[in-house]
């Protein structure tokens, strides 16, 4: 269960992540070199998140078989 709930949190906050990049422009602008490597340390980032929502909020439960 406690896996269910970290996967619906990180969900949430990929989501709103993406949300905020593309009202960045983003989308419009990842062509552009300027904003090639502010896009990827963001996505970057928002993985990087991710893991760690999921490991803090499952915790070992996941690895318990």
């Amino acid at each position: 269960m406690k896996s269910i709930k970290a996967i619906l949190v990180m969900i949430i906050w990929t989501a709103l992540s993406l949300a905020g990049l593309y009202y960045l422009g983003a989308l419009d602008n990842y062509r552009n070199p300027l904003w090639i490597i502010p896009i990827g340390i963001a996505l970057l980032g928002i993985h990087m998140i991710n893991m760690y929502l999921y490991f803090a909020l499952a915790g070992k439960a996941p690895y318990e078989w």
